[in-house]
């Protein structure tokens, strides 16, 4: 498949578009229900304090360079089995699909995803809260 084929998809009752499908031919959402949904849920809602609610703290992390840095550097991000393009591709549709207010919100890129890749958090839970104390925990 190549870039630009456009999908919708249904995720717990909402329809869902994709945008675009993955240079291996796998779209943002398949590797979202593959990799993702089982801790944070179809719909994203997580099962905080331990796994976080994708709707509700994803907006907040994307606007400083600390919280996109800890984004990249999370488990999920840097143990997943895909490419770097197709987890900066996942990481993009996750928070414009779960966040559809940040139309502002300034796109990951490869090359952001690969350095967080390279130097993963052991302890995010930690991490988070050091850095974000006022996300609920």
């Amino acid at each position: 498949m190549t870039r630009g084929i456009f999908a919708v998809t249904v995720i717990a009752g909402a329809l869902i578009s994709t945008g675009s499908v993955t240079a291996q031919g796998y779209e943002p959402v398949s590797n979202y229900l593959q990799h993702c949904a089982g801790c944070h849920r179809m719909d994203g809602s997580g099962l905080p304090p331990e796994v976080p609610n994708l709707r509700k703290d994803l907006g907040y992390l994307i606007d400083s360079p600390e919280g996109r840095d800890f984004m990249v550097r999370v488990p999920g991000v840097v143990g997943v089995p895909i490419s770097v393009e197709e987890v900066t591709e996942l990481i993009n549709w996750i928070v414009e699909s779960f966040n559809p207010e940040r139309s502002d919100f300034v796109r990951f890129t490869v090359e952001e995803v690969a350095a967080g890749r390279a130097d993963p958090l052991y302890d995010p839970l930690r991490v988070r809260k050091e850095l974000f104390p006022e996300l609920e925990l």
